[in-house]
């Protein structure tokens, strides 16, 4: 099916199941994308984050924070430059310090938190499943596992992820990219895009230079992934998998000739003493 040009321009959006799609535009107005068309929603904000339920968070260009709850803006304490949210329960964000935060023990003030990660990223992206994907201002992945963040090979600017198996982003020559099966695909037929979101069914919305709106309904999830035929990482680098994969090759290669010396080096002594002779005692 392709790339779809959809009416309206925006500086950034999120989309949560199916077409629920978000977005703010460069005078901070907030848009939801209803039927085909887009609605303004009241209040201000520069960057928004919708989940797979439908919860809505957005930042202000204060850093004020807000959730959509019953047709309303609610504040929530903290400041933020950067939102996203998997569902009700995943929350994260990064400041314009780049500290990471997440929301932890429930989503209003009176009972939610905002409790610090360590790292440092520009970027954050949470999935509903629990699934955290960033970059740093250096572009540089990273992968939460849990307890730390782990580096994936590839630079992205920007990054977004909708579930474990969907992750989508964008590198510096606004080239559009998803990891499949630990590698990094460029998408067949994609546009020069500056932001990029995908939905937790598979459907990719995205951003271009000049602020036009496209989208992609063929579904990620169930076509056979529409990959180029040289898959490469958004840096033009090896394969993270793969650099792994060699060393670890090298490793096992460089640990048998090790023990293929020793063993040799034990034969020649045993040779050596068993022809040295024998020193006797006179008595």
């Amino acid at each position: 099916m392709g790339w779809q040009k959809i009416d309206g321009q925006l500086t950034q959006l999120a989309v949560g199941r199916g077409n629920n799609v978000w977005g703010v535009n460069s005078q901070d107005s907030i848009f939801r994308y209803i039927n085909g068309t887009w609605h303004q929603i009241p209040g201000a904000a520069t960057y928004v984050g919708v989940g797979a339920d439908g919860t809505v968070w957005v930042v202000t260009r204060a850093g004020s924070i807000y959730k959509w709850v019953d047709y309303t803006w609610i504040q929530i304490s903290g400041a933020l430059a950067q939102i996203s949210v998997g569902d009700a329960t995943h929350v994260w964000g990064v400041t314009n310090l780049t500290n990471i935060f997440l929301r932890v023990n429930g989503d209003i003030n009176t009972n939610g938190l905002w409790a610090q990660v360590d790292g440092a990223l520009s970027d954050v992206s949470v999935a509903s499943d629990g699934t955290v994907w960033g970059v740093n201002s250096n572009h540089d992945i990273f992968r939460w596992a849990g307890y730390n963040w782990e580096q994936v090979n590839g630079k992205l600017k920007q990054i977004y992820v909708s579930s474990r198996e969907l992750i989508v982003g964008v590198n510096d020559n606004n080239q559009v990219f998803q990891y499949v099966n630990g590698t990094w695909n460029q998408l067949d037929g994609s546009l020069s895009l500056v932001y990029v979101a995908i939905s937790i069914d598979g459907i990719l919305w995205g951003i271009d230079i000049n602020n036009g709106i496209h989208t992609r309904q063929d579904n990620l999830i169930s076509q056979a992934y529409s990959i180029s035929n040289s898959s490469t990482t958004p840096n033009n680098a090896a394969n993270y998998s793969q650099n792994n994969s060699s060393i670890i090759i090298g490793l096992a290669l460089g640990l048998g000739l090790s023990i293929i010396i020793f063993i040799t080096a034990i034969v020649i002594i045993v040779r050596h003493y068993k022809k040295a002779p024998v020193l006797r005692i006179a008595h």
